[in-house]
């Protein structure tokens, strides 16, 4: 009964449910297993520098930006390898423009930029004979998400930072993953601490949940099995195996303070080797 009336509930963006039991209590449970060295309490203070990177530079000549100064490192970590050459990106969350015209000006100048949004106001921040685009729907909508990777995609970058409700980061994920994000793409999720604030959370599990739970599936290929099944020349090698599409085409998932990339990559069997 609870789980159905989840579903309805989140049609009108409410949730029956609590949010994870940190937000409960404001405390972080950690297993027993941890050394205690490493979860007792230590001083954390302000930042004293900005990021030295060109990004940040980027973002600092503009205006009707707004980012958490630790992003620049990590957008600079996982973007740069995709600027020698023109790409395709979705950002979804056009707010007031100004990111736009800052991954416009970061990536090579052939790109084409991309940007979705419900607020129809956002439309003025396209710039068309600059390939940069705004397309005016929800990230909750498969059929518009499609429509728009029609136009545009497949993107090399698809760039989560719309409305930071949980069931829309799930939704937007699981629409434009497998069809949206080219081979060798990237999909990243930011500010995802929302996750973690009961306002945002409006979905049984979190987008943050979910990412846990591919964890696992990244490494699907080894349940059950032994290491020789693996191991290359040995007589119980494993030469196919079924897999989940997201197994069978995730590189990586990296966490990061707020953020979290997926790394899309057809994957092959692993291989190990004795000499």
């Amino acid at each position: 009964m609870r789980k159905l009336l989840n579903k309805l509930l989140i049609k009108f963006g409410l949730l029956l449910t609590k949010a994870p039991v940190l937000l409960a209590d404001h405390s972080l449970k950690t297993s027993d297993m941890f050394p205690a060295q490493l979860t007792e309490s230590v001083s954390v203070g302000q930042a004293q520098d900005t990021p030295d990177n060109e990004l940040f530079r980027i973002f600092s000549a503009d205006s009707d930006v707004h980012k958490w100064h630790h992003y620049f490192d990590i957008y600079t970590r996982y973007f740069e390898r995709f600027r020698n050459r023109p790409i395709r990106m979705l950002e979804i969350g056009v707010f007031r423009g100004g990111s736009l015209r800052m991954w416009k000006e970061y990536f090579h100048p052939d790109s084409t930029i991309v940007g979705i949004d419900v607020d129809k106001s956002c439309q003025a921040h396209e710039i068309a004979e600059r390939n940069v685009y705004v397309r005016i729907g929800s990230q909750a909508d498969p059929d518009f998400l499609d429509t728009v990777n029609r136009e545009f995609g497949p993107f090399d970058i698809i760039l989560d930072d719309g409305s930071h409700k949980t069931h829309h980061q799930i939704l937007s994920f699981g629409a434009l993953f497998r069809s949206a994000l080219k081979e060798d793409g990237c999909y990243m999720v930011e500010d995802v601490h929302t996750n973690y604030w009961i306002k945002h959370v409006d979905s049984p599990e979190t987008f943050i949940d979910l990412s846990k739970q591919m964890v696992d599936m990244l490494h699907e290929p080894y349940f059950g099995r032994k290491e020789t099944e693996f191991r290359h020349g040995h007589p119980d090698a494993v030469r196919e195996m079924d897999l989940s599409y997201l197994s069978a085409n995730l590189g990586g998932i990296s966490f990061h303070d707020s953020i979290v990339v997926f790394e899309k990559k057809q994957r092959h069997l692993p291989k190990s080797e004795l000499r």
